[in-house]
């Protein structure tokens, strides 16, 4: 008996182990390989739960969630419904780690502090609480808010995009902190996964309040979304405290104790990685029990403490589990699903629509992406709706095959670019090569060529022009040799990484054809040809006439390559004087010049002057923030 005591307990911490040390594996590689690449929020059901909601209120996925994410908490969901909160007992990496450190605790032989009566009901409302947070910013932003602070998300990715240091530090301490002297103090006590798990228990409660919206929403009565999160939270919580007296989910499987054959000695309650005590009740329906089966295990007699009533059933959780995650890996993987899907054509236009799909636009890779890429396609005529897929970085375009083809569709896709690599001196002559790259369209392909080039002396700018393949314009002096512009173009090896995703360039272009230009220009004209240029109106300029106004000329002695940065420097003035009405940019006959218009009688030019000529600008955002920044520009005087 005691040989399969502990074999069951060893059999689920081996497994959360295996686990671990497979995820760590991965991260070393992470991070030790540029060329390997690892998503380790793939299998996140919390994610695919707050991604389910944004697609339910909004039409929209979560940044970078995809089907995986949406198959596994639909699947968290059901289990737990069903038996219990399986993935907390079995495959949390941070419920393993707390457990973890609790026995590291115990074996350092720290004092253990357990919260019982008001305090651990009170403590359990901050879950409940950061699962508001959580819920409420992530449908506001359409990005994961627990990014910010997830211990798990701040560790993979050393505190990379999207982590608040001082959040996620915060995190991990209560974590580490609250696991050695407390048992399971994060998952009870801080995991809105462990929250929205515990609500799941009394699904029935839910279906209810979902069945009342959709009245109250037929009814047209308008409520604002933070007020039904903030509902559906306190009601969980409210059911969590009753679930701590009584029976209040519908779980299949439960612990059960045999009230005859237990002997009371209280090895069950010691063992309970929840602090559960086991040995008080005849049916465990404790909210926190998650099926671990621990207690089990731990029995001296195996029929005293077992699932249902059948010790044999003490394998049937591990087994669920591990079934449950190969039917997400299977479904999830072949599961796709928009991350912004919107059509806006009318009726008689998608009477005779077509669609038009694109993989490998690298740039589409979240939300803000998706929005910024459905917002251009609204401004091509005949383009009456769009899907985006960030997952595999593919876009389904459909549009009215009355006024456009499947090559104006590409070529409306396309983004040209011109960037500036070195700037050329005014007597300089630049000398122009076209090569035809293969498999070159999206802008990382830009970011790509232009961090080789920026090895090659020589090389002064280039742009890219649309073509099939997309023609990219090199600038440069006459030391370019060509012949070894197409080796580094076609051997090229950079990686892109970030949190979420690897890309790399090795292997990806081929140049099909070089065409040298006869055309020799200037280092001044080329630099004419670069600089971006820029026009704005602002704080109703259109109210007031020509000859109202006035305008002061500003030389531009320095300013940011490959980017336009004027909408701070608008930003600027026009919050500082609601005269200031437009501002323009643009290469002059002697360089880059800024053109500010201002109300003629209502603002004093050295003002305008002092502003223009500040080291660091004010900027005001729409949420009333204010920001100080590096004025990015060098400007001279008027006159």
């Amino acid at each position: 008996m005691n040989k399969i005591k502990i074999n069951s307990i060893n059999y689920r911490r081996t497994g959360q182990w295996f686990l671990v040390l497979l995820l760590t594996f991965f991260w070393i590689r992470t991070i030790l390989d540029k060329n390997f690449f690892f998503d380790f929020e793939a299998c996140c059901p919390f994610g695919g739960l707050q991604s389910m909601a944004t697609f339910i209120t909004s039409d929209t996925m979560v940044c970078n969630m995809g089907g995986m994410q949406i198959v596994m908490g639909g699947l968290l969901a059901l289990a737990t419904i069903a038996v219990s909160k399986l993935f907390c007992g079995y495959v949390c990496p941070i419920g393993t780690v707390s457990e973890s450190l609790g026995r590291l605790g115990k074996r350092l032989k720290l004092r253990k502090f357990e919260l019982g009566g008001i305090a651990d009901m009170a403590m359990r409302s901050l879950k409940y609480i950061l699962l508001f947070i959580v819920f409420h910013f992530t449908m506001a932003s359409n990005d994961l808010f627990c990014r910010k602070f997830d211990p798990f998300f701040a560790t993979v990715t050393l505190f990379g995009q999207d982590v608040s240091t001082w959040m996620s530090v915060l995190a991990i301490l209560l974590l580490v902190a609250g696991a050695i002297f407390m048992r399971q103090f994060w998952c009870r006590y801080l995991c809105p996964l462990g929250a929205i798990s515990s609500a799941f228990r009394y699904f029935y409660v839910f279906v209810v309040f979902a069945i009342v919206l959709v009245l109250l929403t037929n009814a047209e009565v308008d409520i604002p979304l933070v007020w039904i999160l903030a509902t559906m939270a306190v009601t969980a919580y409210v059911l969590e405290l009753i679930g701590l007296k009584k029976s209040a989910g519908l779980q299949l499987l439960r612990i059960r104790r045999n009230e005859e054959i237990c002997i009371d000695c209280g090895i069950c309650d010691k063992k309970c990685p929840q602090a559960i005590n086991v040995s008080s009740m005849k049916v465990v329906n404790h909210p926190d029990c998650n099926l671990c089966t621990e207690c089990v295990g731990v029995c001296p007699d195996e029929q005293a403490v077992s699932i249902n009533g059948k010790s044999r059933f003490r394998w049937l959780p591990l087994l669920i589990t591990v079934g449950l995650i190969m039917v997400g890996l299977i479904f999830g993987a072949n599961l796709s699903v928009p991350t912004v899907d919107q059509q806006w054509g009318d009726e008689e236009a998608m009477d005779h629509s077509k669609t038009f799909e694109m993989s490998g636009l690298k740039h589409v890779k979240c939300y803000g992406s998706s929005v910024a890429f459905a917002d251009k396609m609204k401004k091509v005529p005949g383009v009456t709706g769009t899907e985006t897929y960030v997952k595999d970085h593919r876009v389904v375009v459909t549009y009215d095959s009355t006024i456009l083809n499947e090559e104006q569709v590409r070529k409306s896709i396309f983004t040209p670019k011109f960037m500036d690599i070195r700037v050329p001196d005014n007597d300089d002559e630049v000398y122009i090569t076209d090569y035809h790259v293969e498999n070159f369209f999206d802008e990382l392909d830009v970011v790509f060529i232009a961090n080789m080039l920026k090895e090659v002396p020589g090389v002064f700018s280039f742009e890219t022009k649309y073509g099939y393949p997309v023609k990219v314009r090199l600038y440069s002096d006459s030391t370019i040799a060509r012949d070894s512009i197409v080796t580094l173009i076609e051997e090229l090896n950079l990686v892109y990484k970030t949190a979420e995703e690897s890309f790399s360039s090795q292997g990806l272009y081929k140049v099909s054809e070089v065409a040298e230009n006869d055309t020799v220009m200037s280092g001044a004209y080329l630099k004419s040809l670069s600089f971006p240029s820029f026009r704005r109106a602002f704080n109703n300029r259109s109210q007031y006439s020509n000859d109202q106004l006035g305008r002061l000329i500003f030389p531009i002695s320095e300013y940011p390559a490959n980017t336009q940065l004027m909408p701070y420097v608008i930003n600027h003035l026009g919050k500082a004087n609601e005269y200031i009405v437009g501002l323009i940019a643009q290469y002059g006959s002697d360089g880059p010049v800024a053109v500010v218009f201002y109300v003629k009688d209502k603002v004093d030019e050295e003002e305008i002057i002092d502003l223009m000529m500040e080291d660091e600008l004010t900027i005001t955002y729409d949420n009333g923030v204010v920001e100080r920044v590096d004025n990015p520009y060098v400007f001279k005087r008027p006159g």
